[in-house]
């Protein structure tokens, strides 16, 4: 399906474009009044020359942009260097934080010492214009990494702020129903061949070569698929016995918690997204799963001394979330670092919503079927 811009969105963008005419068209005309020629030339052609930087960087800013696909992890939505279109309408555009924010406009700053000093700083408040429409489950949106904020991430909404979180056999499920998640969704399974010879044609003839792992010794083999592949390869009636791979306890790999339970990628849970004026009670459970998105989206400073809480050197019992939250994981689930392994997006991170595929270049092929391919 091919992208389209709602009614609404283009009035917003046809709005703002006439407004722009119109102040630099009045512009112009006091131009125009200027009676040397060589000097009435020149203020116009850096009149016209603002006049289009000015566009670009407010589309930029409160519109549209777009971004590169680095990785697999959203595999298969989104291929690695595909190059995606960003409405930032449609939750609402995040102002600038700082100068270093707006294109163009930073190159001024890039050269003075004292603001330098200042890049990772946020010189403003955090300010959101009103957007078309609510973050909705399974929504695809880019954000800054909670880690660096320099760093863009482009993933799936799984849970929204206040939604209990369940992940239970790679399954998730939120306030006890389980999330229906897309065809594209992938995961990686362990199956039986019952007949070698063909299956590697069947294989070719699906173009599952590069995601397929067989063993044909031992007639057994392993497969990174979506749904819908899997439902092929199935339909073939050469492979029997398929069993979804799940995460087994790994002590070496930090997840963004540190509760002493055996919780996986495939198995954890039951988690509260944090939401904005939700008031928890501080206790070793909770410290664990919110202290890190406490102190770097919140703030301030949590702690914890013998058993006691404190932010900012204050002695606290509860504490009370200042925005919402949401909880992101890629479509492509062996092969991605998502929420379960850097915690909860807060809502200033989000940067705006995927809307197509401009073009992609996949393993160096264009790929026509993408052009233009809306993201769901």
């Amino acid at each position: 399906m091919v992208f389209i811009p709602s009614v609404l969105e283009l009035l917003l963008l046809f709005t703002g474009i006439i407004v722009f005419i119109f102040i630099y068209r009045s512009g112009f005309c006091l131009i125009n009044k200027v009676k040397n020629k060589i000097l009435r030339n020149l203020i116009n052609s850096f009149f016209w020359l603002l006049f289009i930087l000015t566009i670009i960087i407010s589309t930029k800013l409160y519109a549209l942009d777009i971004y590169k696909i680095p990785s697999i992890s959203m595999e298969n939505t989104l291929f690695p260097e595909d190059i995606i279109l960003v409405d930032k309408i449609k939750y609402g555009a995040r102002l600038p934080r700082s100068p270093f924010e707006i294109p163009w406009v930073n190159l001024v700053f890039y050269f003075n010492d004292d603001a330098k000093k200042r890049i990772k700083e946020n010189w403003w408040s955090y300010k959101r214009i009103s957007g078309l429409e609510k973050i909705k489950q399974g929504d695809v949106f880019v954000f800054n990494s909670v880690s660096d904020e320099n760093d863009i991430l482009v993933k799936r909404c799984v849970a929204l702020a206040g939604d209990t979180l369940n992940i239970k056999n790679a399954k998730v499920y939120t306030n006890n129903k389980v999330y229906s998640s897309n065809d594209f969704e992938k995961n990686n399974y362990n199956f039986k061949i019952t007949n070698k010879k063909k299956i590697f044609n069947i294989i070719d003839s699906l173009a599952l070569k590069n995601y397929i792992s067989i063993d044909s010794s031992i007639k057994l083999g392993e497969a990174n698929l979506s749904k819908f592949e899997l439902e092929q390869l199935m339909k073939t009636n050469y492979i029997d016995s398929v069993m979804i791979q799940i995460d087994t306890v790994n002590i070496s790999r930090k997840l963004f918690f540190n509760l002493p339970k055996k919780w996986t990628l495939d198995n954890m849970g039951p988690i509260i997204v944090p939401k904005k004026g939700m008031k928890i009670e501080l206790n070793l459970e909770t410290f664990s799963l919110y202290e890190a998105v406490i102190n770097n989206s919140e703030n301030c400073f949590l702690k914890e001394i013998d058993g006691v809480y404190y932010i900012n050197n204050n002695k606290i019992s509860t504490y009370t979330f200042k925005q919402d939250y949401y909880f992101m994981m890629g479509d492509n689930r062996k092969y991605s670092l998502d929420s379960r392994f850097w915690g909860f997006i807060p809502e200033s991170n989000v940067i705006g919503k995927v809307q197509c595929v401009l073009f992609s270049n996949y393993q160096s092929n264009f790929q026509w079927n993408r052009l233009f391919k809306r993201v769901n």
